[in-house]
């Protein structure tokens, strides 16, 4: 009889089913596990879609742009001034094209969608008087139909998502800067982690590969800019109406391979049908064909030269499906990642293969290790998920437990002093979190009395603002008062939200203080019980981590308390010296809205800007605009970046990105907890990762700098534990 079945590293012990089976079933788990960890990555993508949309479209930005900042480098110009440069460079390139496009499209996208129709009723009519059969002229019509409905639908979509475009326009921008900077150092630290047998090949295969997209995205613009102008130059002659947004169409459209030209083209023949005649779009219609075909045989290839080429088959397969699992944006960034996938793919399959091939195995070794690493990924996610199921159970318990933790961590230097100057651990711990808990009834209070009423009032005007500005401009800034209005609702939207759960804020307000004076008197008895059972050398790593991850709460608390005062403070007395309205109630959101790193800041100097245009003088609306351009300067490339650095070690542009994805998983909440929390992960996962290996060989030599030892005996909250 036959043993059982065995699947090993390199081949199949005696079967009791066909080896075909076998072979399919160990191949089918593997491609199993890889595409649910490839769905729920996909899903994380849509979830996080400002993240993921900021990313991609920078660095399709930054791979066009990286020659030239490579370039001045080499020239002796510093990373940093090289990077700022081109990168200015870059959005003045893109502001103007964005600039273009409202001005001379979001406009016009309802005219140029009623155009649209003319057109689509006058091919219509045609139709019918050269007396074709009915069922191709119905298969025409249909097609025509659904073309047009596409169409008008995406521009209602453009026209209707200023809010979220520029909101991927402002995060594109600061990370541009970082992908030029620090791209480089990023992707050699990603070279070097990889074996001697192929880092030298990966390299070379990575940078030959973005030298490939951004030739590519640099060409695209290129004919596009040139089909647009061809066909702006055509429209007015012919005497087109909606000349200018059409072209600015074709322009867009040139950077969807095959289906953008088509349909922009169609768009424009449409509209031309309704309102010059049939003669003069044929003509039209043929001029423009004979300025593509020169283009493809005379411009394409002296512009992409050294660039990706992919096969027709495969780029008309992606687009359809891109369009469909993101719409616009997965249009615009298909073709550039798949090129790049299509371009290093291959050396990252090796690079996976095992160092010995065994053609004896049953399945690649690449698929191998990569549904190894799946199904173990798979199931982190899935314990991560239940965690967080039941965390969400108990809001109640868990919030208190986690704001006192918070305020554990910012207070416990008090603590420590006043303990150095001979006070009990009872005592300190209550005298600081009496005055700390005094301290957050007087800050609600003032908000209450402040800020609930006025703060409606002064959303509104600052909508007023936007609308007066709207109107001074003919129109011109209309996607400015959606913005506004946007901003408007998610704040009197999170005031009444916490005007709803005013009970449940009490009742933490009540209990974290308490909380937090027995963590501050408890904690190091508790977590030298909690660490008590591990091993000598992992308990070690234990009370490191824990010392860690509160000094950096704690400091990145304080660091943003900093900030946000300071931001409050300049922000009311800018205000109070224009004799602007509402100073007040916005000094107070700005100290709230500041602890959320970037974005509040950037909102609420906004709202005050737009209650100056509302309700300010000429003089007054300039020095509030010079005002909020430096605040946000300063504050957003200098003043943020220095304390983040200091108190939670993270990179600017991991913060900045932190912040749209914590709104997405968690509301508000997550917004104001997701920067701490990476930090405390980036502090202790080394930690983590040791404590799940083996024990070291010998334990790491101590650092030359003798470390404070304070910060080892009475640490934060935590105490030394014994050998």
């Amino acid at each position: 009889m036959s043993g059982p079945i065995v699947e090993s590293g390199t081949a199949w012990a005696p079967a009791l089913v066909p080896p075909p089976l076998h072979r399919a079933g160990a191949i089918a788990w593997r491609v199993l596990v890889v595409v649910a960890l490839l769905a729920i990555v996909i899903w994380l993508s849509f979830l996080l879609g400002t993240v993921t949309a900021s990313i991609l479209v920078a660095l399709i930005v930054g791979a066009t742009f990286a020659p030239v900042t490579r370039g001045l480098r080499a020239r002796g110009w510093s990373k940093a001034k090289a990077s700022a440069v081109v990168t200015v460079s870059a959005v003045l390139v893109a502001g103007a094209v964005i600039t273009l496009v409202i001005l001379a499209f979001v406009p016009y996208a309802g005219q140029i969608a009623t155009e649209l129709s003319n057109g689509a009723a006058e091919f219509k009519a045609r139709l019918q008087d050269a007396q074709l059969s009915p069922a191709a002229a119905t298969a025409i019509e249909n097609g025509l139909a659904a073309a047009r409905g596409w169409i008008a639908g995406e521009l209602a979509g453009i026209a209707g998502n200023v809010a979220g475009a520029v909101t991927v326009a402002i995060l594109s921008l600061f990370l541009t800067y970082y992908v030029l900077a620090d791209g480089d150092s990023l992707w050699s630290r990603i070279v070097q982690s990889t074996d001697d047998r192929h880092r030298a090949h990966v390299e070379a295969t990575g940078w030959d590969a973005i030298d490939r997209v951004g030739g590519y995205l640099r060409g695209t613009g290129i004919l596009a800019g040139v089909r647009a102008i061809i066909c702006f130059v055509l429209l007015i002659l012919f005497g087109v109406p909606l000349a200018a947004p059409l072209a600015v169409l074709v322009f867009a459209g040139g950077f969807i391979p095959y289906i953008g030209p088509l349909v922009a083209t169609l768009a424009v023949l449409l509209t031309a049908l309704g309102t010059v005649g049939s003669q003069a779009t044929i003509i039209l219609f043929v001029l423009l064909g004979i300025a593509t075909v020169l283009q493809n045989q005379l411009l394409r290839p002296v512009i992409y030269g050294h660039s990706i080429h992919l096969h027709p088959a495969v780029i008309l397969i992606a687009l359809p499906i891109a369009g469909y699992v993101a719409g616009m944006i997965g249009l615009f960034a298909a073709l550039p990642v798949i090129a790049f996938v299509v371009a290093i793919g291959g050396t990252v399959l090796e690079l996976l293969e095992p160092p010995e091939r065994d053609d004896s195995r049953v399945v690649s070794g690449w698929l191998d290790r990569v549904a190894q690493w799946s199904w173990r990924a798979l199931a982190i996610i899935g314990v991560v998920g239940v965690l967080v199921f039941l965390i969400a159970q108990v809001p109640l318990v868990i919030i208190p437990i986690i704001v006192a933790a918070v305020i554990a961590a910012s207070i416990a230097p008090l603590s420590r002093n006043l303990q150095r100057r001979g006070w009990s651990a009872s005592r300190a711990a209550a005298t600081v979190t009496g005055g700390t808990f005094l301290l957050l009834l007087f800050v609600v209070i003032l908000a209450v009395f402040q800020f609930a009423g006025p703060i409606v009032e002064s959303v509104q005007a600052s909508v007023d603002g936007a609308q007066q500005a709207n109107s001074t401009t003919q129109g011109d800034l209309q996607a400015l008062v959606g913005l506004a209005a946007n901003i408007g609702m998610q704040v009197v939207g999170a005031v009444g939200a916490v005007v709803d759960l005013v009970g449940t804020l009490a009742l933490i307000l009540v209990l974290s203080p308490i909380l937090a004076f027995y963590m501050l008197r408890d904690a190091p008895r508790g977590w030298a019980l909690v660490i008590s059972r591990a091993t000598p050398w992992r308990r070690k790593l234990l009370h490191e981590g824990g010392v860690d991850a509160t000094e950096i709460l704690g400091g990145y608390m304080l660091g943003t308390a900093a900030i946000s005062a300071v931001g409050a403070i300049s922000q009311l007395l800018i205000m109070l010296l224009l004799g602007l309205p509402f100073a007040v109630p916005i000094a107070i959101l700005s100290f709230i809205a500041c602890f959320i790193p970037y974005i509040g800041g950037f909102v609420t100097t906004g709202l005050a800007f737009l209650i100056a245009v509302a309700y300010g003088t000429p003089p007054q609306i300039v020095i509030m605009f010079i005002y909020t351009i430096v605040f946000n300067l300063v504050q957003g490339n200098i003043v943020t970046p220095l304390v983040y650095s200091r108190t939670v070690s993270l990179h600017p542009a991991v913060v900045l990105l932190s912040i749209p994805a914590g709104a997405a998983l968690a509301g508000i909440a997550g917004m104001f907890l997701i920067v701490p929390i990476l930090a405390v992960i980036k502090t202790t996962w080394r930690s983590v990762v040791l404590l799940l290996g083996d024990k070291p060989a010998a334990p790491p030599a101590p650092p030359a700098p003798a470390e404070d030892p304070d910060r080892v005996a009475s640490a934060v909250l935590l105490p030394k534990p014994a050998d």
